[in-house]
């Protein structure tokens, strides 16, 4: 139901939708075509998905909660855990559709062959669902949408760090760290497909990663609703 309405919204509002799938792909185009050092895209391209999925999972919670859309549907009486789950499976694949013509182009400039290029696109489908699970957080722990953006854009990039994406490999608890994190894994996954050696991708584990951290703010949809739908108080 709630993963039906979601789709509905985003289908219905086409020229938001037509942004959301074209500047991407803007803003890959001259990386993949323009001849830019393979080492610096794979970084700039993890940030945009990293950067994607937290920004669209929060700022449009925060909108829904500030018009009360998100409290009407709490009202409804359907449990907390369905609203959030199926909240966040909606956009995290509304976030792939969107990026899927950036990838695309992005797989097909640097000939990347099938098996990376799936490996890629799983990685990628770790990473939007990570950050659609942190925009939750975001979207809970702001009190407008200014304030989303800011948090967002500051536990993207942290999360971007300890991922690995702007340091060099480390040993211990930060290698650890690292490696149950997606955001490192589509790093590597994007160097791969741009033919650069490095680290390679555990895909298994970034999806596993994800996935708990998904379950895990389900698990807690009680508690994060009800600091949610206190804002509409303000």
């Amino acid at each position: 139901m709630i993963f039906a309405l979601e789709w509905r919204i985003a289908l219905r509002a086409r020229r938001l939708f037509l942004l959301n799938a074209g500047i991407p792909l803007l803003l890959v185009a001259p990386l993949a075509l323009g001849g830019a050092p393979d080492v610096h895209a794979a970084v700039v391209y993890t940030v945009l998905f990293a950067f994607f999925g937290t920004f669209g999972s929060a700022i449009p919670l925060v909108r829904d909660v500030d018009s009360g859309l998100f409290g009407r549907i709490v009202r409804t009486g359907l449990p907390t855990r369905r609203v959030l789950a199926e909240r966040l499976a909606a956009h995290t694949l509304l976030d792939v559709l969107q990026l899927l013509p950036g990838l695309v182009l992005i797989l097909a400039a640097a000939g990347t062959g099938a098996g990376a290029a799936l490996r890629t696109l799983l990685a990628a489908l770790a990473v939007l669902l990570a950050a659609n699970t942190l925009g939750i957080w975001v979207a809970s722990a702001g009190r407008s949408i200014a304030e989303a953006a800011l948090f967002a854009t500051i536990l993207s990039l942290f999360g971007l760090h300890l991922g690995g994406v702007f340091r060099a490999p480390a040993g211990g608890v930060l290698a650890g760290i690292a490696h149950v994190l997606p955001f490192g894994h589509l790093h590597a996954a994007m160097r791969e497909a741009l033919g650069i050696g490095g680290a390679e991708a555990s895909i298994g584990v970034a999806l596993a990663g994800a996935l708990v951290a998904s379950g895990a703010t389900v698990a807690l949809a009680e508690p994060l609703v009800r600091r949610l739908t206190r804002h509409t108080a303000r």
